[in-house]
């Protein structure tokens, strides 16, 4: 079976999309560690995107923020690498929070607000490189 380079871009992309926008619902419904998580997860999503179009292969097998954007052949600042690597905790503290659930306490509505704001600008950032 022929890999369809356009499909599979689009995959990323309409779940990378659906994932943003349940983000916010999250945040709506004060679901705030859920929400930064599925932030991550569109983040994670689009920089598969990026590096199907790119490489004309399938994306790897990993959650690692700072691993996708490594594969990239795009320049990416160093701000938007650092929020990449700052954001995996969004990712392993929201589904395997400590006993104490102090990721769980950190994300009061202002902390988790700023940091969805942080994470769609990135997003917006990558959509950009997406080719049309």
């Amino acid at each position: 079976m022929k890999f369809d380079i356009k499909k599979t871009v689009e995959y990323w992309v309409e779940g990378a999309t659906y994932d943003l926008e349940t983000a916010d619902a999250l945040i709506q419904t004060k679901r705030y560690p859920y929400a930064l998580f599925f932030g991550h997860l569109a983040l994670e999503k689009i920089l598969k995107a990026l590096i199907v179009q790119e490489t004309h292969k399938h994306a790897p097998y990993t959650h690692s923020l700072p691993l996708l954007a490594s594969k990239l052949k795009i320049s990416i600042p160093e701000e938007i690498k650092d929020k990449l690597a700052e954001f995996m905790e969004f990712h392993f503290e929201s589904r395997y929070p400590e006993a104490e659930r102090i990721f769980y306490k950190k994300c009061t509505e202002e902390f988790a607000s700023q940091k969805m704001k942080e994470i769609k600008e990135v997003y917006q950032w990558l959509v950009k490189k997406l080719k049309k």
